[in-house]
């Protein structure tokens, strides 16, 4: 896609206008109801069979793109409510009007159907974020697409320069109010979603923010199944020796203890390890290849050692740390540290 913006990515900018596939929902609309009151003037329309000429937050519903187009020529995203079985024909849609991204966020979408308009996409150079997306959220724009960082995005997100990279959409929030309290803000966070399989992957985001100034550095929440972490590991190698890439890099591969648990999946539906492939430590091992060669990937061991790595890769903070000697402690915590009970 031709960088016409002039703050963001590709993923998300300051030119990014979005319609809404099945913004007349239950989720849909109330997500849309909540980013236009956080980020107005992103959302344009929304598009519902049937429903045209209603509007949902004060944006006007369509009863196809091309019909919102011809109003709102400005759209150039794509956001995908609507129900599993009808998001094949809306991603068609929205390729066909030409919608250069496009992020699906609703879940138990058929793989059969996610193979096909992943190929029909990528063959007419559309880029696709999900399916089970939570979004994108860029606070330096500052703009989101879907319903990342929740009602209060300021709690977890501040301007910053670490990019992260998540399978888990509740997660990738979750990391970001760390790093806050740490002293770390985010340049992006993008939630890719936990499908068998991801349109966009570790490997995709990492090639289009290779050369972005903005970036200081780089999360990846990986976890069991698939290879696409192990992609990652390969692409930062590649990228590397083909001076390309020069950003730091921490990672976390969860599900070590699923290894002697193979065909059974875990979370998402990708989170699965079948005849010997998938596994937590063959990821963990690949990053730690690149590590060693490039002297710019650490992994960590736990999930909270994510911020000690991006620490010991020299990352610069952004603003104080604001959290007593290091520790990092729970936003909402049900387990009472002196008895190690639940509270009740």
């Amino acid at each position: 896609m031709e960088k016409n913006w002039n703050v963001g990515t590709v993923y998300l900018n300051d030119r990014t206008r979005i319609i809404v596939m099945g913004i007349t929902g239950r989720e849909a609309s109330q997500v849309v109801a909540e980013s236009e009151a956080l980020y107005p003037g992103f959302i344009v329309a929304g598009v519902t069979p049937g429903k045209g000429g209603s509007e949902v937050a004060g944006k006007p519903v369509y009863n196809t793109v091309r019909e919102a187009l011809e109003k709102h020529p400005e759209i150039n995203t794509g956001i995908v409510y609507v129900p599993p079985a009808s998001v094949k024909d809306a991603v068609i849609e929205l390729v066909d009007a030409g919608i250069k991204l496009i992020y699906i966020i609703t879940e138990h979408v058929p793989i059969r159907d996610t193979v096909y308009f992943y190929h029909y996409a990528k063959e007419r150079g559309v880029i696709i974020v999900g399916p089970t997306s939570l979004g994108c959220m860029m606070p330096w724009v500052p703009a989101r697409i879907g319903a990342i960082g929740g009602k209060n995005p300021s709690i977890a997100y501040e301007k910053g320069g670490l990019v992260i990279l998540s399978k888990s959409g509740g997660l990738t929030t979750t990391t970001a109010e760390m790093f806050k309290r740490r002293g770390w803000g985010v340049y992006m966070a993008l939630a890719l979603g936990g499908d068998v399989i991801s349109c966009t992957t570790f490997a995709d985001a990492l090639e289009n923010i290779a050369d972005d100034p903005n970036v200081k550095g780089v999360i990846i929440q990986g976890e069991v199944g698939g290879s696409y972490e192990e992609k990652a590991a390969e692409t930062i190698l590649r990228l590397w020796k083909e001076g390309k890439w020069n950003k730091p890099v921490a990672a976390f591969v969860a599900g070590r203890f699923q290894e002697k648990l193979e065909g059974v999946s875990f979370g998402h539906a990708g989170a699965i390890v079948e005849r010997g492939k998938g596994k937590a430590t063959d990821k963990i091992k690949a990053f730690n290849e690149v590590g060693k060669i490039t002297g710019l990937v650490k992994v960590a061991e736990f999930y909270h050692d994510l911020v000690h790595c991006i620490e010991e890769l020299g990352v610069p903070r952004d603003f104080e740390d604001t959290t007593p000697e290091g520790r990092v402690k729970p936003l909402y915590s049900t387990i009472d540290e002196e008895t190690c009970q639940f509270k009740g």
